[in-house]
C-alpha cells in the first residue's frame, strides 16, 4: 500500500525515487507496480485537473428518484452528458446520484430544467456544494 499511496500523490514519480523513499531497490518497486497493473488493482493512470482554473466551480450532487422500468434509459442518456462526472446507483430515498460541475448557477439551473425532464424521473434532490472539508483526490474539488 505504500507504493499505491506514493502513486496517488504523484503517479509520475520515478521508480528510483519511490525506491529511495521506501528503502528498497528500483526493481522491487517496478515489479510491484507491474503486478498491481497486471492484477487490475491499478486500472489506469490519469491526470488531476484544477477545475477552478478551467472555470468549473459550481459542484452539486443531484439525487434522482427513478421508475425502475426507466432506469437503464435514463442512465444511458445521462452518461453522455459532459457535465456529469460520476453517476452512482444508490439505496435509500434516491435511486441515482449524479455529481455535476458547472461554470455558473445559470448553467446548473438550465441542466436541471432541461436534462432532468426525462420520462421516468419522478423526483430530484439537488445539493450544491458550498465548500470541502476534505477534497476529492481525483478531482481536487
Amino acid at each position: 500500500m505504500k507504493i499505491v499511496r506514493l502513486l496517488q500523490q504523484n503517479a509520475r514519480t520515478p521508480y528510483v525515487e519511490m525506491a529511495k523513499q521506501l528503502n528498497v531497490n528500483e526493481a522491487t518497486v517496478r515489479r510491484r507496480v507491474e503486478k498491481l497493473i497486471e492484477e487490475k488493482m491499478i486500472q489506469r493512470f490519469t491526470v488531476l485537473l484544477d477545475y477552478h482554473k478551467l472555470g468549473r466551480v459550481i459542484k452539486a450532487f443531484v439525487g434522482l428518484r427513478v421508475q425502475p422500468a426507466k432506469l437503464r434509459s435514463i442512465i444511458d442518456h445521462l452518461s453522455n452528458h459532459p457535465e456529469i462526472h460520476t453517476l452512482y446507483r444508490t439505496s435509500g430515498d434516491m435511486d441515482v446520484l449524479a455529481e455535476v460541475l458547472f461554470q455558473t448557477m445559470e448553467e446548473l439551473n438550465a441542466f436541471l430544467e432541461k436534462e432532468l425532464e426525462l420520462d421516468g424521473i419522478v423526483g430530484t434532490n439537488v445539493m450544491i456544494i458550498i465548500g470541502p472539508y476534505k477534497r476529492c483526490p481525483w478531482t481536487g474539488l
